[in-house]
This record gives structure tokens, C-alpha cells and sequence, in this order.
């Protein structure tokens, strides 16, 4: 992603020489605190469909992780969640979880979410 990375060249040639590339979605994560930091950002980003691009090129196993990343990128772009609450989100909209928090961001975005509720408030 970055041109000035050391390892630029080595990973395209990897990407065209391969056909067995793939990631985490802990890469993804990465890629999303890229797009999240938008003031110091070179260019504007859209960030679904530059996710849905990417994915094409280099997946993530297990495959169901890619569900999570493109919700995430929806999260990042529509609601302005942090990358990683973004992932959490993603996760949790693609499986059938809830989320246990006192971040109320999970609530704009529509996920069931059991509230943390520190002892000496109870």
C-alpha cells in the first residue's frame, strides 16, 4: 500500500508470481488504520470499494474474515467508528454474536450490545 515501503516491489512480484497469496484480517486492520486518518491521507479514499479491491488481489482465510473487513470498511466510512471498533462491528455483524462494551458508537451502527457496566456504578 505505501510506494516508499522497502518491500514493495518484492510483494507485487509476489502477488503476480503466486497464485496461493493470501492474509489475515489482522493485514486488513492495518490497511483500515491507513484509511481511517484521513487529515494526513495523500488522496481521499473510498474505503469499501478500495477494501473490495484489495481482497480481490490478496484474501483473507478464513474466508469469513472478508465479511468482517468489508462491514468494517462500511463502519470506518459511514459512521467514522476507529479502525478496530470498525473490526469488532464487522465481526459482529457477520456472526451471529453480540458485542459486551461501554462504547456507545456500537449502538449508532445498529448492533446488539450488552452495556459494561463498571462495579461502582451498580
Amino acid at each position: 500500500m505505501n510506494d516508499d515501503d522497502w518491500l514493495r516491489d518484492a510483494a507485487i512480484r509476489a502477488l503476480e508470481e503466486r497464485e496461493d497469496v493470501h492474509t489475515s484480517i489482522l493485514a486488513y486492520a492495518e490497511v483500515l488504520v491507513l484509511f481511517y486518518d484521513r487529515e494526513t491521507a495523500e488522496c481521499e479514499i473510498d474505503a469499501p470499494r478500495a477494501i473490495t479491491n484489495l481482497l480481490e488481489l490478496v484474501p483473507i482465510v478464513p474466508k469469513e474474515h472478508e465479511d468482517a473487513v468489508l462491514a468494517a470498511a462500511a463502519f470506518l466510512d459511514e459512521y467514522d467508528l476507529t479502525p478496530f471498533d470498525a473490526l469488532h462491528a464487522g465481526l459482529v455483524t457477520t456472526g451471529e454474536e453480540r458485542v459486551l462494551s461501554t462504547e456507545q458508537d456500537y449502538d449508532t451502527v445498529g448492533l446488539d450490545r450488552t452495556p459494561l457496566v463498571p462495579e461502582s456504578s451498580k
